[in-house]
């Protein structure tokens, strides 16, 4: 069984080798996008140069806010950082106080997270109370000044070091009252981030651009450096992105969303030094998907949103209709583009896990659920089930509901694109789920 966990994130982890780098790289970075395998997708195809269906609107105002954490000179300079991409992007970045009860993005500061972040609108998935994006303020110390001061005591022979404890040296730093800050990798850190919270992928997902050493001496090096074993390194380093998502644009090297590569990595010696500054490619790109002066990018495709998603009733059936009646209250607007969008209700049980499907009847993705398809025009407004108007029913029979043992279950509501046009499925628009509830069988 798959187990329901929603997570479109991007991160780069951890602090465990910089001291040693006088440059230290970017660390490497992962995609999960787990529990939303409906339909055999591929999350694969979520990786690449941006996922256009996480866009944001053009000439958007994205809200933002700190969720914690952070002296008034970091959020300064996140804040300072993270507005370079308002000159080429046609969207604002607007901060607001941290008690403002609603906004887009989140933003924590703090030390040991390390740095990742929600992928575009995906920010608008996750509760208010969570952050989207982390930024690990432990890994913008200069730690490099900081080894050049301990070599010089060294040499001046008033310091000597028994045992070499890095956990320490930085715990050290950490407590001094007036650290050293690597602004200019920091900014690269920053402006990687909030690329990917503007819908930007990972460059070295580029199409046939890098010809990966798959050695076993290259797993053991993410293994020992970043934790991962061989599954996760296939899927977050070695897998290739769809060419669509490429959006007709040539691979590049200089790109803030490429992390450094060792040559040993590749076959041919290829190599990627850290990238610290928006290369013209970066501008470019994120000015066609963000066009200043038009109302629409010519990269737009199909995309919904929902709001106001009220609650989720659920109607138990009567003597003639043996089955459970779902009615989600919602508002729905498409963009400019006709989308095709299917409203599924799925089954979790208590442990969290969808409920295994045995005939292949109410399923989605081969688990127990009810779904109606609708195909939305472009450019409408649709709302569902408003006051005691009833448009739009979502029935699971009880004969599909599995014995339960009186243990309760949560109803998972989504919405799902389907973008025909472009052959891009199962793209998810929103997410929500109900409290636990018992349900007749």
């Amino acid at each position: 069984m798959k187990k329901v966990i929603l997570v479109m994130l991007i991160s780069c982890f951890g602090t465990s080798l910089l001291f040693a780098q006088q440059k230290p790289k970017r660390q490497k970075c992962s995609v999960d996008m787990l529990g939303f395998l409906s339909k055999g997708i591929d999350t694969a195809k979520a990786r690449g140069v941006a996922d256009n269906y996480y866009m944001w609107d053009n000439g958007a105002t994205i809200v933002v806010k700190f969720v914690g954490g952070g002296s008034p000179l970091m959020r300064k300079k996140v804040m300072e950082f993270a507005r370079e991409w308002e000159q080429y992007a046609n969207v604002k970045l607007q901060f607001v106080a941290d008690n403002t009860p609603a906004t887009n993005m989140r933003v924590r500061l703090g030390s040991g997270a390390g740095h990742n972040s929600y992928v575009g609108t995906y920010c608008n998935l996750m509760p208010q109370n969570t952050q989207t994006m982390n930024l690990d303020t432990a890994d913008f110390i200069d730690y490099g000044y900081y080894m050049t001061q301990l070599k010089a005591r060294i040499a001046r022979k008033d310091t000597v070091i028994y045992s070499w404890d890095p956990e320490k040296f930085i715990a050290d730093i950490k407590s001094k009252p007036n650290i050293v800050w690597a602004f200019t990798s920091m900014k690269g850190t920053v402006l990687h981030e909030f690329g990917h919270a503007l819908g930007l992928l990972h460059e070295q997902s580029f199409p046939n651009a890098i010809r990966w050493n798959k050695a076993d001496s290259i797993y053991e090096k993410y293994e020992r450096e970043q934790g991962w074993d061989k599954a996760k390194v296939d899927a977050q380093v070695f897998e290739v992105s769809d060419q669509f998502y490429t959006n007709g644009t040539k691979y590049d090297p200089k790109s803030i969303m490429q992390y450094a590569i060792d040559a040993s990595e590749t076959l041919n010696g290829f190599s990627v030094p850290r990238n610290d500054v928006l290369s013209p490619g970066d501008k470019m790109l994120i000015s066609t998907l963000y066009p200043k002066g038009q109302s629409v990018s010519v990269k737009e495709v199909p995309k919904v949103s929902v709001t106001n998603l009220v609650k989720i009733d659920v109607v138990n059936g009567t003597a003639t209709k043996k089955g459970i009646s779902i009615y989600p209250v919602f508002d729905i607007k498409s963009n400019s583009k006709l989308g095709q969008v299917y409203y599924v209700a799925r089954l979790v049980d208590e442990d969290g896990y969808y409920i295994k499907d045995n005939d292949n009847k109410f399923n989605w993705g081969g688990y127990v659920a009810t779904y109606v398809k609708a195909n939305l025009l472009p450019n409408s407004k649709l709302s569902y089930n408003k006051l005691s108007q009833k448009n739009l029913e979502l029935f699971l029979p009880y004969s599909e509901i599995p014995a339960l043992n009186g243990k309760k279950v949560t109803i998972e509501f989504t919405v799902v694109l389907d973008d025909i046009v472009n052959g891009q499925l199962d793209k998810l628009m929103y997410y929500s789920l109900t409290k636990p509830l018992s349900l007749p069988r």
